[in-house]
């Protein structure tokens, strides 16, 4: 079965590039990240590349896992840089 995904918008992509980069300064793998939130991998890479929106209960795990406050995630311009690993 072939799904077609909607257009991502702006937004979308920069919390996913963002996701992404925070995850990677706490040294995570994405399998890591996944277990810790309790959310399945294939959701959550398709949510690092834009193309799934997590619930909010979803990203509360994820904010939660990764120990950030939501703003590094949804504010732009934060620098992550220099996050801590986990």
């Amino acid at each position: 079965m072939i799904i077609s995904l909607p257009p991502v918008s702006a937004d979308l992509e920069a919390v996913s590039r963002r996701l992404k980069a925070v995850r990677e300064a706490r040294g995570l793998a994405l399998d890591d990240l996944a277990d810790r939130a309790g959310i399945p991998h294939a959701e959550l890479s398709l949510a690092e590349h834009g193309r799934l929106r997590l619930s909010s209960a979803q990203m509360h795990a994820v904010i939660t896992a990764l120990h950030v406050s939501p703003r590094i995630l949804f504010e732009p311009g934060l620098d992550v840089s220099g996050l801590r690993r986990l």
